[in-house]
């Protein structure tokens, strides 16, 4: 699928897995201007989006974002080395719009 983020066409790579759709967390934050730090250790990583900051584990279908619990469609994956999140987290994380029309995810900041 391609990626667009408020308009502009992205290389960020997706998968789908039992129709939902996955988006890297450290690609797609960057894209939108924000930074990512792992724990190896805890397998945790902590994305951060302007003054929002969700802490997102392996395998979970929550994250805490800045003290409030907000569950996703499906479970993080960890592949390649980067860890996949669902498109909608970004939705219940931060409050971006996500938009899967056709081939193309619109992924757009409905405060820009």
């Amino acid at each position: 699928m391609n990626v667009q983020i408020q308009g502009q066409a992205k290389e960020i790579p997706t998968q789908n897995r039992e129709g939902i759709t996955y988006v890297p967390i450290l690609d797609t934050v960057q894209a939108l201007g924000g930074t990512v730090t792992w724990d190896n250790e805890n397998k945790v990583a902590t994305a951060t989006l302007g003054k929002w900051v969700a802490t997102v584990s392996m395998a979970a279908e929550e994250a805490d974002v800045s003290g409030t619990h907000v569950t996703f469609t499906g479970p993080t994956l960890v592949e390649d080395e980067k860890m996949w999140v669902p498109v909608r987290f970004f939705e219940k994380a931060y409050g971006y719009r996500i938009d899967l029309s056709g081939d193309t995810i619109n992924i757009v900041n409905p405060l820009a």
